[in-house]
């Protein structure tokens, strides 16, 4: 998928800013960069009302990822001014290769939530984390699906007995046990010696694990 046909499917969604498109850009024109920066953020997106907190941290990101970068946003914003058609496609389809990155260097940060690329094996990387929570890309399953790392119903949402289940009566205290439950593990086990194997690599199944265990006692 090349990055106009990316860019025009980011922009299928309905839009949700009610003020004209040209004349928002033509407003915008002419104000301060990073105000420039959440005007074409909104646009883009389809949302209004983006946070100017993340608007400046992501446009500081982008500078320093870039220097050229506050000259491709007047570019952008200069040519999306010119135009004289409000259709989302069209303007995709007029805009060049140039446009199109710079659009996309916008938008993939607000969706994603992180600039550059992040990396699983190397310990150092060019991601920068913009936002988490207004991260775009979960709105669309938000009813079904929640955030990584986040309880719908929040902290110690266990406490309450889901609706339509029959649970055994709760210790009276048990909203005062938190991390401290009396059933916990003191402490964290050393692994058993066949498993340890097994994750270092050092065994495939658990019977060559214990079969290397043995001849290692016997020798």
């Amino acid at each position: 998928m090349d990055r106009r046909h990316f860019l025009q499917m980011m922009l299928a969604a309905p839009l949700i800013v009610s003020i004209p498109l040209n004349a928002a850009f033509a407003a915008s024109a002419d104000a301060e960069p990073q105000a420039a920066l959440l005007r074409a953020s909104e646009l883009l997106t389809g949302r209004r009302g983006l946070d100017p907190a993340i608007t400046t941290r992501l446009w500081q990101l982008l500078v320093d990822k870039d220097a050229s970068f506050p000259a491709q946003l007047t570019r952008l914003i200069g040519n999306l001014t010119a135009l004289k058609t409000e259709d989302r496609e069209a303007i995709v389809g007029h805009l060049d290769d140039e446009d199109v990155k710079t659009a996309l260097t916008i938008i993939s940060p607000w969706y994603l939530g992180y600039t550059g690329n992040p990396s699983t094996t190397k310990a150092v990387d060019d991601a920068h984390f913009v936002t988490f929570l207004s991260a775009l890309m979960y709105e669309p399953t938000s009813d079904h699906t929640i955030r990584p790392t986040y309880a719908r119903a929040g902290g110690d949402y266990w406490v309450e007995v889901p609706k339509g289940v029959t649970a055994p009566a709760m210790p009276e205290n048990i909203r005062e046990w938190g991390d401290k439950s009396p059933q916990a593990a003191p402490t964290i086990r050393e692994p058993e010696e066949p498993w340890l194997l097994m994750v270092q690599g050092k065994a495939r199944t658990l019977a060559e694990a214990q079969d290397m265990i043995a001849h290692k006692k016997t020798a």
